[in-house]
C-alpha cells in the first residue's frame, strides 16, 4: 500500500513540475548574450540573432569598459525578460543622466531598479533608443513599423509627452 501512495505522490509531483515548466510568457524564448569578441548585445530569437548595442565607446569612467557595460546591460535585459517586466522601453533621467529604463505600460514611469542603460550626459536618449531599434532589429517582423503619438497599443514605438516608448513585449511576442 505504502508503494502506490509513493507511486501516486510522485506521479502528480512531476505532472505538477512539468506543468510549472511549461507556463512561462510568449517571450520567454528570447533571450539575450554579449558576444564578448565584438562587444555585442545580441537578442537571440526564434528568429534568429538581431545584434542591438555594439558597446564601442571607452569614455566611462573604470570599471565601465565597454565589454564590462555589454555584460552587465545584456545580464538586465535577460533579468527584466526573465521576471516578465520587459514590457516597455522608455527614456529618463537618472541622477543628472539620461537614461534607457524599463517601464510596465505606455506612459507609465521606470520601474523601481528599471535601469537598463546608462547614457553619457548630454545624450539624447529619445534619440539613442530608436538607434538601438535600428533597421537591423525591425527587419526581423512580418509587419510594418508603425511611428506615432496616438494611443494604440498594437503601435510598437510611440511618443508620450515627448518621451519615446518602445513596446518591446509586442515586438517579442510577434
Amino acid at each position: 500500500m505504502n508503494h502506490n501512495i509513493i507511486t501516486t505522490t510522485t506521479l502528480l509531483l512531476g505532472i505538477g513540475l512539468s506543468t510549472v515548466n511549461t507556463i512561462k510568457p510568449a517571450y520567454s524564448e528570447t533571450t539575450f548574450y554579449c558576444n564578448k569578441v565584438q562587444k555585442t548585445t545580441i537578442m537571440r530569437t526564434d528568429l534568429g540573432e538581431i545584434p542591438m548595442i555594439t558597446w564601442y565607446d571607452g569614455s566611462f569612467p573604470p570599471p565601465y569598459t565597454p565589454l564590462a557595460r555589454c555584460l552587465e546591460v545584456t545580464a538586465r535585459f535577460n533579468k527584466f525578460n526573465n521576471n516578465g517586466t520587459l514590457k516597455y522601453l522608455r527614456t529618463s533621467t537618472l541622477n543628472n543622466y539620461p537614461v534607457i529604463c524599463v517601464a510596465a505600460y505606455k506612459g507609465g514611469s521606470c520601474l523601481p531598479n528599471g535601469l537598463l542603460i546608462t547614457l553619457k550626459p548630454g545624450s539624447d536618449a529619445n534619440e539613442t533608443l530608436t538607434r538601438i531599434l535600428d533597421s537591423r532589429m525591425w527587419a526581423m517582423t512580418d509587419s510594418p513599423v508603425y511611428l506615432s503619438d496616438k494611443e494604440n497599443s498594437e503601435q510598437l514605438v510611440t511618443e508620450v509627452d515627448g518621451v519615446v516608448f518602445v513596446n518591446i513585449e509586442s515586438w517579442l511576442n510577434q
